[in-house]
């Protein structure tokens, strides 16, 4: 059975986005991955996705999710600049239909782009919160 997740969706499109795939492979859910958090000199490229909110319980067809996008890089201007790509993959981008059949209504940017560093590597990131307005079943195929 096929999980109807906006956070697996959202990964989904920003490794499908040629401009995000250009500046970095590693997208991931919750936390980094192994290899991705290192220290000073050997830092990557890398974006981590965590839902903020997700009311499944609301009386509509619909729900609003919140995402959390952190973007991680070498120095603060890749950094920013990795968030400005994907956040553009989600800002006012009209439906679709995720693989898991999951229907994407729209998304949206809500800024971010804050800057900041890791408090264990210092690793210099950007995040911001983007939002999906989806499907609480599955799109008929």
């Amino acid at each position: 059975m096929t999980t109807l997740s906006p956070l697996a969706a959202a990964i989904a499109e920003l490794k499908a986005n040629a401009t995000v795939s250009t500046l970095t492979s590693r997208i991931r859910a919750v936390e980094p991955g192994p290899g991705d958090a290192l220290g000073a000199g050997q830092y990557l490229p890398f974006i981590v996705l965590s839902q903020l909110d997700a009311p499944w319980q609301a009386p509509t067809a619909t729900a609003r999710v919140s995402v959390g996008m952190r973007c991680y890089a070498a120095s603060y201007p890749e950094a920013e600049e990795l968030y400005l790509a994907a956040a553009a993959v989600f800002h006012r981008t009209g439906p679709r239909i995720a693989s898991s059949r999951l229907g994407i209504y729209n998304s949206l940017s809500l800024g971010g782009g804050t800057i900041d560093k890791d408090p264990d590597t210092a690793q210099p990131y950007a995040y911001g919160v983007i939002e999906l307005n989806v499907s609480i079943q599955p799109i008929p195929a």
